[in-house]
C-alpha cells in the first residue's frame, strides 16, 4: 500500500477548504497579560483543535500525545509562527487561556468557515430542491453530575418524593448542523440552554427559548442564506411557523398525531378522500408514501407527508425464534413545500435526516474520540470554548474523511484512520512539502 503523508494531506485540506483559519486564530484578542505571553494564542487554538481531529479524549492526553519535536514543529508551522518554544503547551495553559477567551469570537469563526465552505460550491447538490441549504436542529446534553456544577447549568430532579431522591445538574446544548454532503454534517450555530439565577428557580431555560434565540442569530450571521429547517416534533407549534415565515425559511418537521392533534384530525380525514398513496415493493416487505397539502392551522399553510414501511423480520428469541413477524413503521413529516407525487419519496428523503443530527452529530462526538461529554474544564466559560473548538476539529476531520483520493484503498475503522493522521504529524515534517502545499489541487468527494 503506497504510504500517505497523512500530516500533509491534513495541512493541504486546512489550506484549500478553511484557507482563512490560520489567520483568523491569529487576529483574535488575546485577554492575558502580555508580559507573561509564551505561546501566541493561535498555537493554543490550533492545539486543541488538532486534539480533535486526532481523536485525543482528554487535555492531560493532549499534552503527552503531542509532545514530540516534529509535532511541536508541525503546529507552529501550520500557524505561520516562528517558534518561541520547543516544548507543546501544557494543558493547563490551554484551559487558563480558554477561561479568558469570549467564547463568541469562536462563534464567529465558525461561521465564517460554514460561509467559506458554502461560496466553494463543492456541496451545491445537498441543497433542498436544489435551493435551499438544509439546517438541522436538535439539543443534547453535555457533561453531567450530583454535584451542583454552577449557576449557569441546569437541574433535574430524580425519584421525587422518595427516600432515593436526588438532583443532577447538567449541561445542555442546542445546535444547528449544516448538510453539505452525506458524511459532512457541519455545526454552523450553537445556542447554549443556560440558566441565569439560583437552583431555586421556578422556571429553566429550556429547549425551545433557546432555539428562538438561535434562529435570531442565525438570520443576523446568514440574512440572505435561503435555509430549510429540520427539527423533531417539539418545534410544530404556530411560533415556530411565524419565526420561518418572518425569515423567509422553510422547513420540514417531524411530526407526531399529538403535537397538533387538529392537523393530524384534518390529515386522517382528507388523506382517505385523497388518491396520493403510492405503494413500492420491498425485498422483505413493502412501503407506501401518502400526502396532503393545504390544511389551515391559523393562518398557516401546512402540508403532511407520510412514510410507511412493514417488513417481514425473523424472530431471534424466544419460543416464537425463527418464526416471521411483520414489523411496520410510520413517520409523518410536516412542511411548508408543496407535496406532489413526484417529490414526496424525496421529501420523506430530505425530513428523515433530521437522524443524522444525532448519528452523525452528537453520537459521533460523543462516542468516537470527540468525548463531548467529558468535562474538560470546570470553568463555564472554558467548557464553552471547548465545545467550539471541538466543532471547528470536527469540521476538518469530516472533510478529510471524505477525500477519496486519501482513502481509496485504506480499508480501516475511523478510529484507525484518525489514529494514522496522527502517528503521519509525529513523524512527517510539514516544512518538507511546503511546496506541495500552495499548489492549489482538486479535491474530489466520495
Amino acid at each position: 500500500m503506497e504510504q500517505l503523508n497523512l500530516a500533509c494531506e491534513l495541512a493541504r485540506i486546512i489550506r484549500h477548504f478553511f484557507p482563512e483559519l490560520v489567520s483568523m486564530l491569529r487576529q483574535l484578542p488575546d485577554p492575558r497579560h502580555q508580559s507573561y505571553i509564551t505561546y501566541p494564542g493561535a498555537i493554543l487554538l490550533m492545539t486543541r483543535i488538532l486534539s480533535s481531529v486526532f481523536y485525543i479524549g482528554s487535555m492531560r492526553k493532549t499534552s503527552e500525545e503531542l509532545n514530540s519535536d516534529t509535532v511541536i514543529e508541525n503546529i507552529w508551522e501550520l500557524c505561520g509562527e516562528t517558534p518561541t518554544t520547543d516544548e507543546i503547551p501544557y494543558w493547563e495553559t490551554i484551559n487558563r487561556y480558554l477561561e479568558k477567551l469570549e467564547p463568541d469570537v469562536l462563534q464567529d469563526i465558525i461561521c465564517q468557515l460554514c460561509k467559506r465552505l458554502l461560496r466553494s460550491r463543492a456541496f451545491e447538490d445537498a441543497r433542498v430542491r436544489g435551493k435551499c441549504w438544509q439546517v438541522i436542529i436538535d439539543g443534547t446534553q453535555l457533561y453531567s453530575s450530583r454535584e451542583k456544577l454552577d449557576d449557569k447549568c441546569l437541574y433535574r430532579v430524580h425519584n421525587k418524593g422518595t427516600p432515593e431522591e436526588y438532583k443532577e445538574s447538567y449541561y445542555y446544548v442546542l445546535e444547528a448542523k449544516l448538510v453539505l454532503h452525506p458524511g459532512i454534517l457541519v455545526s454552523i450555530m450553537t445556542e447554549f440552554v443556560e440558566n441565569s439565577g439560583s437552583d431555586e428557580m421556578e422556571k429553566q431555560d429550556c429547549e425551545r427559548k433557546a432555539c428562538w434565540r438561535l434562529m435570531e442569530k442565525l438570520k443576523k450571521e446568514f440574512p440572505k442564506l435561503p435555509l430549510c429547517l429540520s427539527a423533531d416534533s417539539l418545534y410544530a407549534c404556530e411560533r415556530f411557523f411565524r419565526e420561518c415565515r418572518e425569515k423567509k425559511w422553510h422547513y420540514i418537521l417531524r411530526f407526531k398525531e399529538g403535537s397538533i392533534p387538529y392537523v393530524a384530525e384534518e390529515y386522517e380525514c382528507l388523506r382517505k378522500k385523497g388518491a396520493n398513496r403510492q405503494e413500492e415493493a420491498l425485498e422483505d416487505g413493502r412501503c407506501w408514501y401518502d400526502y396532503v397539502n393545504g390544511i389551515d392551522y391559523n393562518g398557516y399553510q401546512l402540508n403532511l407527508a407520510e412514510y410507511v414501511e412493514e417488513r417481514e423480520k425473523e424472530i431471534l428469541k424466544g419460543k416464537n425464534k425463527g418464526k416471521k413477524q411483520t414489523v411496520r413503521g410510520r413517520f409523518l413529516f410536516l412542511t411548508d413545500l408543496p407535496v406532489t407525487k413526484r417529490n414526496a419519496a424525496k421529501l420523506v428523503e430530505d425530513g428523515r435526516k433530521r437522524w443524522r443530527i444525532e448519528n452523525e452529530g452528537f453520537n459521533t462526538q460523543k462516542k468516537q474520540g470527540y468525548c463531548l461529554e467529558h468535562q474538560y474544564s470546570k470553568n463555564y466559560q472554558a467548557m464553552k470554548n471547548h465545545y467550539y473548538l471541538i466543532q471547528i476539529g470536527h469540521m476538518i476531520a469530516q472533510v478529510m474523511e471524505n477525500v477519496e483520493r486519501i482513502w481509496r484503498q485504506i480499508k480501516q475503522s475511523r478510529e484507525q484512520k484518525h489514529r494514522r493522521i496522527l502517528e503521519s504529524f509525529k513523524r512527517d515534517r510539514i516544512k518538507d512539502f511546503i511546496k506541495a502545499l500552495e499548489v492549489r489541487i482538486q479535491m474530489r468527494l466520495i
